[in-house]
């Protein structure tokens, strides 16, 4: 036994080296990291009569588990399905491989196996199998996987090598009184607060109390004090958020509308709770909060399912045909609800549940409060749809447009400037401003030479042929959009006519005054026009019919005069 418990100190505080030549002195793989060495050390050479499987685990006493943890120097606190799924995590799973970060990459079948391990529910989908097996691994963070400080170390005492358990008949010869009984819960009271307080402290029992311990343990309920299974202040906490409960499942609802959640989304959640005054730091409110996670995502998961199913009891029938009568009430009660909750959305759809609920909808049933929730998170996404009209990228995207008009018409040189001006429109509505605002909201020829001579010194081509004039155009439009000048002050790109109705009367006017002057009559009607037309058409044939004459005349002559030389 001595030899054993030198062994494992030397183990427990050895380095990479000597627990590879420990490895091969006993033909033992000396793959993988160090702590994981160190584990299949201990479980082979320290621990190899215990049974450390799953099945094996389970069978340990609350007692022999606390031994074995110590032996293996991580933490031996906690309760007693705290410490069975400790012990499995640190002997069969390498933290490395197996963490929260990992936990979105793995399929659903290996998460019900781990489930399975870690003693957790297994129904559900993969986003509730994450949940779980990520609040387990929250829970043990730090306290599996690698060996203590203290111990590795040496500064704690060595840990006592936990003898063979042994199964021992019991036999009760006589009925004890009930002082007795007292005087045995207040021993193993004493015996637990030691254990938990000072972890690393070895107590060293004689095997025959040792046996009787055991012996008892199953027959007398473990009592400890409140202060060592709970935090401080842990319980104070617990029951704030058992009373704020609506609020956070409100919170949860929003939470999961943003589809499947990885483990870190679900961190990140919690953590988020800590404004709105949740002690999430303590880990028995993180693993109600945890709770909440995977039941609302189970409600959810039947609310969907309930939406596109026909009513399946009388109840439900009644409740769904209730609901589509007080649909109208129900969004004027909505639209109040948002306006008067000022942004606070889990607010507003706590009011709007209480509404529900008071209005005799029954909101028990998952085809009912998916319709509720349905509604409202539909109202929602129509005053964000609202909100997201960006008067900014309005304006840019215009002036976008105005700069690439045509572009693939235009030459390389050319369009490589424009789409440099694309990735910096934000810059060129700065320039755009500071001109105009320089020049007292002018923005006239002046204004766009400044603009063009300020922009070429900063090394653009900005004064190119093609990339003037849609610069010029597109600098109008942002100016228009900001507010400084007005729609027809606005430049615009050749070939982009403002057609002003007088302005066309007083061209067409003038064209007319000019026809008269030639001594043509200009035609004041449609009719008129048509009959010019024809007019013309008929002079055009008569000119037409006199060319072709006279070119016949021409070649007679000409046969004529070849006929005589002949």
């Amino acid at each position: 036994m001595a030899d054993r418990a030198d062994l494992l100190v030397t183990i427990q505080t050895g380095r990479l080296e000597e627990l590879k030549e420990i490895a091969a002195n006993h033909s033992i793989s000396r793959t993988g990291s160090v702590e994981r060495l160190r584990v299949r050390l201990i479980e082979q050479l320290i621990l190899d009569e215990e049974e450390l499987a799953w099945d094996g685990i389970q069978d340990m006493s609350n007692r022999h588990l606390t031994d074995i943890l110590k032996v293996f120097g991580i933490k031996s606190s906690g309760s007693h399905k705290d410490k069975r799924q400790r012990l499995w995590l640190h002997v069969h799973q390498d933290p490395k491989t197996l963490s929260i970060d990992t936990l979105s990459d793995m399929n659903r079948d290996d998460l019900h196996e781990l489930c399975a391990r870690l003693e957790m529910p297994r129904s559900g989908n993969k986003t509730q199998l994450v949940a779980r097996v990520g609040g387990v691994l929250s829970s043990q963070e730090g306290a599996w996987g690698r060996i203590k400080r203290s111990v590795k170390r040496g500064a704690v005492a060595p840990a006592r090598v936990p003898a063979t358990r042994k199964e021992v008949p019991v036999t009760v010869e006589e009925t004890p009184s009930q002082e007795e009984e007292m005087d045995v819960s207040i021993i193993q009271e004493q015996t637990a607060i030691e254990d938990d307080t000072s972890e690393d402290e070895v107590i060293e029992v004689p095997l025959d109390e040792k046996v009787s311990d055991e012996v008892t343990e199953e027959a007398v309920v473990e009592t400890r004090p409140l202060n060592s299974t709970i935090e401080a202040g842990a319980e104070i906490a617990l029951n704030d958020l058992q009373s704020r409960e609506a609020e956070v499942r409100s919170l949860i609802r929003d939470f999961l509308l943003l589809g499947e959640q990885t483990p870190e989304d679900i961190s990140a959640f919690i953590e988020d709770l800590t404004p709105r005054g949740f002690a999430v730091e303590h880990s028995i409110v993180r693993d109600a909060v945890l709770n909440l996670v995977e039941e609302m995502a189970e409600r959810r998961a039947a609310e969907q399912e309930a939406q596109s199913l026909l009513p399946g009891s009388w109840r439900e029938r009644k409740a769904i045909r209730r609901f589509e009568e007080q649909r109208n009430s129900l969004l004027d009660v909505l639209e109040e609800t948002l306006h008067s909750a000022r942004g606070d959305i889990p607010a507003a759809r706590m009011g709007f549940e209480n509404h529900a609920r008071e209005s005799g909808l029954d909101l028990d049933l998952p085809a009912i409060s998916g319709r509720i929730h349905a509604l409202f998170d539909l109202q929602i996404s129509l005053n964000e749809m609202e909100m997201n009209v960006d008067p900014v990228a309005a304006r840019r995207d215009r002036a976008i447009r105005l700069l690439l008009r045509r572009v693939d018409e235009i030459d390389a040189t050319a369009r490589a400037t424009l789409e440099r001006m694309e990735m910096q429109i934000e810059s060129l509505e700065r320039i755009v401003e500071t001109v105009i605002r320089r020049n007292d909201g002018q923005f006239t020829s002046l204004e766009h030479s400044l603009m063009i001579r300020f922009l070429e010194r900063r090394g653009w081509d900005a004064n190119h042929p093609e990339v003037r004039p849609r610069l010029i155009a597109a600098a109008g439009a942002l100016a228009v959009e900001m507010g400084y000048i007005s729609e027809d002050q606005m430049p615009t790109l050749p070939g982009q006519i403002a057609l002003d109705p007088e302005r066309v009367t007083n061209v067409v006017e003038t064209l007319n005054e000019v026809l008269e002057s030639f001594g043509r009559k200009p035609a004041r009607t449609v009719e008129e026009l048509d009959k010019n037309s024809e007019e013309g058409v008929a002079d055009e044939a008569e000119v037409a019919r006199r060319t072709l004459d006279a070119a016949d005349a021409v070649l007679d002559r000409l046969r004529k005069m070849t006929e005589e030389g002949a």
